[in-house]
């Protein structure tokens, strides 16, 4: 569950998002430092919270200031955006938009929100306030923010030196908080979740040496309030899936965010107030990894953003027209036949080819020199580009997560069994035509089946392309029906998740799955699928559970499905073995 979904850190100012507000855009020393200022670039930042989109403003407009502000400059960078299909909000909470502004897009009423701050001079307020609760009725009293959103935004706010309370004195529980905490405490009592939440953070450390779990802390700072608060909303969101028995409020039961690693590692830096910032760079310095000469190995290798950094420094058509869109395009074109050349003159002269491997080197370095310029040109982080690349990778080829079933938690009925057998059998009707049945326990199992088609292509036997997305997915809203295992005990999963729409959506991509392999010789020899299939599918079930699968797991379940498929049509029947907890499907081996 960790490894395949987002969770935030135990500390809430650990957190990559956090940490570049901190550093970035409040203790920014190229920024003003004015109270009005600072609110006003942590209430940019948030409005958003998403890094990508600061970064976009940034190199669009330049320095973000209050002084410079201008509506129709922010819109026409966040409109375009959005026109290119770029995402410009964090999925990290729901951001509602406000009503009172009635613009036609969300982040139009979102900057008219902020603009609505500043000239009620909300800085000022939050500024004066004389404790964090104070601050955060200021925060609530703006249009389209509610409790949540102003306790967030009040706790922004205290990293920066416009306010300064403990992190103790206030807490505000979320809706998340509050599925979690009813998840923990079944009968809290008299306390309400305010005091739940000081109750746990105030006997941390009593209950880590009752569990005998060494926590580490944040360089000495303990858990706070809004920490806790955080962690109370982690808890429900794991046991959405992992204790699907405890429903909360909300009745969500999903994960929706799934994990993609970011690698590149986060150089800690708090709020100075905290003081604890000399300690990590004492503690940095003590730890630094040196080799035997002395020289610290890990500060040689090249970091992908100042690459990128460096690269644009000597790009000598720096602007974003046409023409100087269009050269590093060209640059890769041209690069990729002079590596090509290289390997064209090695595969000639063979060994006597002396300087192959300097000549690759320089060609691929000029190679990346036009992927990293084609990024800035574009607006794309190089960092983000190959981080995501491989997390692609890693989703794709990677070891197949550990999944939790999706009918686990579920009465008996309505979950699919572990492991079972169906017998495949092939006659022929009164015209000749094969038709297939399919057998469970000494009874049918669904309608027997023709290819329908004018000529015999084996489609008959497409069941077993539903039985493989069973086995390996643990999703398969068909043969769930065909088991009569439906989860009718949760009116709206039946309804969405084993109804009609899923059926239809499962029988289409098994259609087009087919209509792949038959261009592929039905997949035999093939290891892999097309990515563009992988993409297609993906994007045919985000509205199903089966959405948290990988594109591994899609790309094992259509290999391992065709590879029964077609032991089956060579035989004409057999009996096929399913294990959904090795995640595995098989023709039995004839004795």
């Amino acid at each position: 569950m960790l490894q395949n979904h987002k969770f935030t850190n135990a500390y809430r100012a650990s957190d990559r998002v956090s940490q570049y507000l901190i550093r970035n855009v409040i203790y920014n020393e190229d920024l003003p430092t004015h109270p009005a200022e600072v609110f006003f670039r942590i209430i940019l930042f948030k409005l958003f919270n998403r890094i990508d989109t600061w970064k976009l403003l940034e190199n669009e407009l330049g320095h973000l200031t209050y002084a410079d502000y201008s509506y129709k400059a922010y819109d026409r960078v966040l409109s375009q955006a959005m026109t290119r299909g770029q995402r410009i909000y964090s999925a990290a909470y729901i951001m509602p938009s406000v009503r009172k502004f009635s613009l036609t897009f969300k982040h139009q009423n979102h900057l008219k929100l902020l603009e609505y701050m500043m000239s009620s001079e909300l800085p000022k307020r939050i500024a004066d306030s004389e404790s964090m609760e104070e601050a955060f009725e200021s925060m609530r009293s703006s249009p389209g923010i509610g409790n949540f959103l102003a306790y967030q935004y009040v706790t922004d706010l205290n990293y920066s030196t416009i306010i300064n309370f403990s992190e103790m004195d206030f807490v505000v529980a979320g809706p998340g908080a509050l599925d979690g905490i009813q998840k923990c405490f079944l009968n809290p009592g008299k306390k309400d979740t305010a005091q739940i939440i000081r109750w746990v953070t105030e006997r941390q450390d009593e209950e880590f040496n009752r569990l005998g779990i060494d926590f580490s802390d944040l360089w000495g700072r303990p858990l706070q309030l809004i920490d806790c608060q955080n962690l109370f909303c982690e808890v429900d969101k794991y046991a959405r899936v992992v204790h699907p028995e405890f429903v909360g409020k909300s009745g969500r039961s999903r994960i929706k965010q799934k994990l993609k690693p970011i690698l590149e590692p986060i150089d800690y830096w708090y709020p100075p107030k905290w003081g604890i910032n000399e300690l990590i760079s004492r503690t940095s310095s003590n730890e630094e990894n040196r080799s035997s000469t002395g020289v610290n190995l890990e500060t040689r290798a090249m970091d992908m953003g100042k690459y990128q950094e460096k690269v644009a420094g000597t790009d000598q058509n720096p602007g974003v027209d046409e023409s100087s869109l269009t050269i590093p395009l060209l640059g890769l074109a041209s690069e990729s036949g002079e590596l090509l050349s290289e390997y064209k003159k090695y595969l000639r002269d063979g060994d006597t080819h002396k300087l192959f491997k300097d000549r690759l080197s320089e060609e691929l370095g000029d190679l990346l020199w036009y992927v990293a310029n084609v990024a800035t040109k574009f607006n794309l982080d190089l960092k983000e580009i190959a981080e995501l690349n491989l997390a692609k990778c890693d989703e794709r080829w990677g070891t197949l997560p550990s999944r939790t079933p999706f009918d686990a938690g579920y009465p008996e009925n309505e979950q699919f069994p572990r492991s079972f057998s169906l017998d495949f059998s092939t006659y022929h009707d009164e015209f000749n035509n094969p038709k297939i049945r399919v057998m469970y326990k000494g009874q049918q199992f669904g309608d027997d089946l023709t290819d329908n088609a004018y000529e015999n292509d084996g489609y008959g036997l497409h069941d077993v392309i539903h039985l493989s997305f069973a086995a390996v997915l643990g999703w398969s809203p068909l043969v769930r029906k065909m088991f009569t295992a439906k989860r009718k005990s949760d009116p709206k999963v039946d309804e969405v998740e084993d109804g009609a729409r899923a059926i239809v959506t499962e029988e289409a991509l098994s259609a087009m799955i087919f209509a792949y392999a038959r261009d592929y010789n039905f997949l035999e020899g093939k290891l892999s699928v097309s990515s563009e299939l992988l993409r297609m599918i993906k994007n045919t079930v985000l509205h199903l559970e089966v959405s948290a699968c990988t594109t591994g797991e899609w790309e094992r379940a259509i290999l391992q499905g065709f590879k029964v498929w077609r032991e089956l049509k060579s035989r004409g029947g057999g009996t096929v073995d399913l294990d959904l907890d090795k995640r595995d499907i098989v023709v039995r081996e004839i004795k």
